[in-house]
């Protein structure tokens, strides 16, 4: 099975940066965590701020990928809709 990879549209591509700028930070924030566990690094407060900063980036990045999938399941649920009314008039006519 030949798979074609399909082009990413602006939005999508601007969502994949924003995840792994997310990721990133992340990882950064790990790191700063790690060192101030072992002695130095950032102040407490800093380091709960930043913390705060990651949560809210992974919140907008899940919501707009629940409304990604809410609306593509709004769309499916259309062209069911549409497929089961042919049907119960194919089914009529007989």
């Amino acid at each position: 099975m030949v798979s074609i990879a399909k082009p990413l549209l602006a939005n999508e591509k601007l969502e994949k940066v924003i995840e792994i700028l997310l990721v990133l930070f992340g990882l950064y924030l790990l790191i700063q965590i790690l060192q101030k566990i072992l002695g130095g690094s950032w102040s407490t407060e800093d380091i709960i701020i930043a913390l705060l900063i990651f949560n809210l980036g992974a919140t907008f990045t899940i919501t707009i990928a629940l409304t990604q999938l809410k609306s593509d399941y709004s769309h499916l649920k259309e062209q069911f809709k549409s497929l089961a009314t042919d049907f119960k008039k194919y089914v009529g006519k007989k």
